[in-house]
């Protein structure tokens, strides 16, 4: 399911979210923490969301190519 942040915001979250979260795996004492605060999950379920996001906008671009074409 897609949110309501726009592409920009959510974008830059899942960045800092895929740098962070190697390091804090790493480490003997956050690891733990960031396995079961469930971060692995969530940040599978943002890569998801951004693919889903890139194809919509993707799919945006054709119609609009299409239209244009058309008209």
């Amino acid at each position: 399911m897609i949110s309501d942040e726009d592409d920009a915001s959510f974008k830059a979250r899942l960045d800092r979210m895929e740098r962070r979260t190697p390091s804090l795996l790493a480490h003997p004492h956050y690891g733990p923490l960031v396995r079961a605060a469930g971060d692995l999950e969530r940040l599978e379920e943002m890569r998801v969301e951004w693919r889903e996001r890139q194809e919509r906008a993707r799919a945006r671009k054709l119609r609009w190519e299409a239209s244009i074409s058309e008209g």
